[in-house]
């Protein structure tokens, strides 16, 4: 029997700070509501206008966020408002919601549905089930200003199959139109058998399906909002997926390289204090929040294995 391990990728890493270079100076880099462009292996206070600015001629902007954090939310609909007024195209592409629920996003979007029946068709509760009201407002926003929304991951079932098996296992059928992921980076692979060392021996099998897994989603993403880029000509495409698929140059922005596509910006939200040898690499530009409340998604807590027989509850915490 083999335990499958597939956290969602944009949580883990949030744990992960060790991998950036360390920097002669270690003071805090970032204040609360300031930015920071990091460039030149060197982290520089930044103002609002000199942070879009680098988005005028972008194709891509990638905004991170742990999902359980109000504050990351709002800093993405700040900042979407910004990247509006600079572009006036655009369309949005987020992790939230699976391939299979795109016409609700489209429905939502022509304003044919309410709240509560777009949360129904788009299979919130099963497929993501963090509060939707850290959602709803980007949402909002994108049906306010009629800004295409598009759904960027695939079915669980597919990330579950890949991290039992590997890629090469998965039918074609089932791949959900998702072409081969480009490899993972080695400074990637550090990071993620750094986190998979915290809950598992390491089986060399069991973490490279691992690894193909993770790599598996951000090829997902990657490939959702290259189609939307060349489904809308000159627009600027803006993603929300969690920061773990995007820190340092790894996860979608390697997959989005390796297709080819370049003028992609990475924008992080990052505790305020960091210190400068955090923020090293690990994006274009960060933006200072405060650490504010954290709201998590129900959980059961229980404990899953697979067995030949299929999926066993082995514990059920208290």
């Amino acid at each position: 029997m083999q335990k499958t391990l597939i956290p969602c990728l944009s949580l883990f890493l949030a744990l992960y700070v060790g991998a950036a270079q360390a920097a002669d100076d270690t003071s805090d880099c970032l204040t609360s509501g300031q930015w920071a462009i990091l460039a030149d292996n060197d982290v520089r206070p930044a103002s609002t206008s000199s942070v879009l600015a680098r988005a005028r001629n972008a194709d891509f902007v990638l905004l991170g966020e742990a999902h359980d954090n109000p504050d990351h939310h709002l800093w993405q609909l700040q900042t979407l408002g910004m990247l509006l007024g600079a572009r006036d195209r655009m369309v949005i592409g987020m992790e939230m919601f699976p391939r299979r629920v795109q016409p609700a996003l489209d429905r939502w979007v022509a304003g044919d549905l309410t709240a509560a029946q777009f949360l129904q068709e788009a299979d919130w509760n099963r497929v993501w089930r963090f509060d939707p009201n850290l959602y709803l407002p980007i949402l909002r926003f994108a049906r306010l200003n009629q800004i295409p929304l598009v759904a960027l991951n695939v079915e669980r079932s597919l990330i579950s199959e890949t991290g039992s098996g590997g890629w090469a296992a998965v039918a074609p059928e089932r791949r959900e139109g998702i072409t081969n992921p480009a490899a993972a980076p080695e400074a990637y692979r550090e990071i993620l058998k750094s986190w998979f060392q915290q809950h598992e021996e390491l089986d060399e099998s069991a973490f490279e399906y691992f690894v193909q897994a993770q790599l598996l989603w951000d090829r997902a993403f990657a490939q959702g909002l290259a189609d939307a880029a060349e489904a809308n000509p000159g627009a600027l495409v803006v993603g929300v997926i969690g920061s773990g698929h995007l820190r340092y140059g790894h996860g979608v922005p390697h997959q989005l390289l390796s297709m080819g596509k370049s003028n992609i910006e990475v924008w992080l939200p990052k505790t305020a204090g960091a210190e400068c040898r955090e923020l090293l690499n690990i994006a274009n530009a960060v933006f200072g929040v405060k650490g504010g409340e954290r709201t998590p998604p129900p959980r059961l807590g229980i404990y899953l294995q697979d067995t030949d027989a299929g999926i066993e509850i082995r514990d059920v915490l208290p």
